[in-house]
């Protein structure tokens, strides 16, 4: 009963919510013109597959060897490709001779609908106050599922003739190119994965949620009525966490409009907004046919190729800001660690950073980012740290990210890995 009550007051309000969320999007777009990003121009297509367009969003040397060609998939709920461009650009500057593709996340352009099957979900949802909710009864469009969303992408890219490339995905853009990693190999040079956890999840933590999110709380996020709350608490109320690093926020407030940092900081704050209800409902669908606990399972199969592994995650995660509160859902060390298995503990029996404990004989700084020392066992080929970012670190920092993967993608080419 309190959460129809909840669903219900929640729909009322975000009418006015919505308004507002429209009006401010439609005045940052007459200010940041998506093609171009300080004045680098992006070529903007449709590739059609079975009457289907799927959109494209290319930069750089279009006759670019397969060493030299990049896929780049963004994440949800900002735009999968607007959220790419930023790391596309600072890529470009690094090498301008590399041929940049951003896809979007297929089937989540807004010309595409839901058309659900006879198959239903296997799949419930969880209320805020920790009561499970029936979704079985939902019927599901396979086209929806990441396993089904990564055999588009390796269709898009037979019909660009991309035989091999490097791979670079972020949040769920990620996990789509890593099972394209498990179904087609041999198209796959390397795979750079950012904001996505690996191999280890207790199941215990999704009780935590929403106090302390470690890893999404996807079951949570599939009750579409509280997926919009909390991205809205998070991103205006930065409640119960912040997504974005402290530094970056702070110097991100202060920008002048019109300008590159508030580009960022802006399609951030909106973007991740979504104002349009499908989106709500094919992030469901997506859930509903997988979510974090299948996806880490399913990894075993990654394990087992030779693809070079690099992860790159934002430095700030899991840092306490000056009014105590904490920054993202992906620690990468201490007590909720998700890649205990693959890198040494730099914040050892730490549930937040804490700089008293700070090992720093685990990591080597570079001049953009740093390198978490590797355990014995480890998949990744490596694990990068990304200064002034959390979460969104593609966004709130491409540069650095920039070279972590150009330095990784070098490293490859030239046989160093």
């Amino acid at each position: 009963m309190l959460d129809k009550l909840l669903q219900t007051i929640i729909y009322i309000a975000f009418i006015f919510v919505d308004l507002y969320i429209y009006l401010r999007i439609f005045y940052r777009e007459k200010l940041f013109n998506k093609s171009l990003i300080n004045n680098i121009s992006f070529n903007k297509y449709y590739v059609l597959l079975n009457d289907e367009k799927h959109s494209v969003t290319e930069l750089g040397d279009a006759n670019a060897d397969s060493n030299n060609t990049l896929i780049l998939i963004g994440g949800i709920p900002s735009d999968p490709t607007e959220s790419m461009m930023w790391l596309a650009k600072e890529l470009y500057y690094l090498n301008p001779s590399l041929r940049i593709i951003i896809l979007h996340m297929p089937y989540y352009e807004n010309h595409f609908k839901i058309s659900p099957s006879h198959l239903y979900s296997k799949n419930d949802g969880l209320s805020i106050f920790h009561n499970s909710i029936n979704l079985k009864s939902t019927k599901i469009d396979p086209r929806f599922s990441h396993i089904n969303q990564s055999k588009t992408v390796d269709l898009i890219l037979e019909k660009l003739s991309i035989n091999k490339a490097h791979l670079i995905g972020h949040d769920r853009g990620a996990v789509i190119l890593e099972n394209l990693c498990m179904y087609n190999p041999s198209r796959v040079l390397s795979y750079s994965r950012a904001a996505q956890l690996w191999n280890y999840l207790d199941p215990e933590w999704e009780k935590l949620a929403p106090a302390i999110c470690v890893g999404p709380p996807h079951s949570m996020m599939a009750i579409r009525h509280q997926f919009r709350v909390l991205f809205l608490m998070i991103m205006f109320g930065s409640k119960p966490l912040h997504l974005l690093s402290e530094s970056f926020k702070n110097n991100a407030i202060k920008s002048k409009k019109g300008s590159d940092l508030y580009d960022r900081y802006t399609h951030l704050k909106y973007k991740t907004q979504v104002a349009y209800k499908k989106f709500y409902y094919k992030f469901q669908q997506s859930i509903l046919q997988g979510g974090v606990k299948q996806e880490v399972d399913a990894r075993v199969g990654l394990m087992k190729l030779s693809i070079p592994i690099m992860q790159f995650q934002g430095q700030d995660e899991f840092k306490k800001t000056k009014s105590g509160d904490y920054i993202s859902d992906q620690p990468y060390f201490g007590v909720y660690n998700l890649f205990r298995n693959e890198i040494e503990d730099i914040y050892p029996g730490c549930v937040f950073q804490d700089e008293s404990e700070y090992k720093s004989e685990f990591v080597t700084k570079k001049e953009h980012y740093s390198e978490v020392k590797l355990k014995k066992d480890a998949r990744f080929s490596r694990f990068c740290l990304i200064p002034d970012s959390a979460h969104f670190n593609v966004i709130e920092n491409p540069e650095s990210c920039a070279h972590a993967i150009n330095d990784f993608i070098n490293s490859i080419n030239s046989n160093n890995i």
